[in-house]
């Protein structure tokens, strides 16, 4: 679904991905880890185009996506939620939700906003609630249901668990398996590799801007050095 071949990313001089390469299937949850600097929320910035490579090619079903506006990426069905959430905090939960739509003209937006609220009931009992207002996983949940509402057929997710106590981190990776299981697509980016590896089907490793290793999650759960790495064991 997904193909990024040998995209290189600079900010100024530093290069902060070089000949990156990645593919996620279609139905798949693909896991992206590496230690903070490494280059993975770079990547999904770069997929959904809010940076550009200087070379190398990302393909979302054979249509690169390539120099084309992040709106327009969005439309092409890939929904980004990013590190830090970035919700609208002076809206309402409703209406940040109908953010995610604001691109959409078809007739199935109720559906999905009911879909969302299926998910994230929580998110229903605060319907009117300011967003600001929320706690920081309900903030979470409010910034994947937002990107939801997109109606997308892959997505991207960047660091869902910052900053979540334990029990709300089992929830939200629950709720992400849930998703993926009706049918969606998900790179997702995550500091706890643990959590990463346990939902996802195949990941990556990124250290200093370049891909290490690449395997299965169980391939990547038994080695040597991602367990010492990222594992803590």
């Amino acid at each position: 679904m997904l193909k990024v071949e040998s995209i290189d990313v600079a900010y100024g001089e530093i290069r902060a991905l070089k000949s990156v390469g990645l593919e996620v299937g279609r139905g798949e949850i693909v896991t992206l880890l590496g230690n903070n600097g490494a280059g993975k929320t770079t990547t999904l910035k770069t997929i959904s185009g809010l940076l550009h490579p200087t070379q190398g090619s990302i393909t979302l079903e054979d249509e690169s996506l390539v120099g084309v506006p992040p709106h327009a990426i969005v439309a092409r069905g890939v929904a980004h939620v990013p590190e830090g959430r970035r919700i609208f905090n002076r809206l309402s939960v409703r209406e940040n939700l109908m953010m995610g739509a604001y691109l959409r003209s078809d007739g199935k937006i109720t559906a999905d906003l009911d879909r969302v609220f299926a998910l994230f009931p929580r998110l229903a009992e605060r319907i009117a609630q300011v967003a600001g207002t929320l706690s920081g996983g309900e903030q979470q949940m409010l910034a994947i249901g937002r990107a939801l509402m997109a109606s997308p057929r892959l997505l991207l997710l960047d660091e869902p668990s910052m900053g979540l106590a334990p029990v709300l981190v089992e929830q939200i990776f629950d709720t992400i398996t849930d998703i993926n299981r009706q049918g969606m697509t998900i790179l997702l980016v995550e500091q706890n590799a643990a959590m990463a590896l346990s939902i996802a089907h195949r990941g990556y490793v990124l250290e200093t801007g370049s891909i290490a290793l690449a395997g299965t999650s169980t391939e990547l759960s038994d080695n040597a050095d991602v367990r010492r790495a990222y594992l803590g064991e």
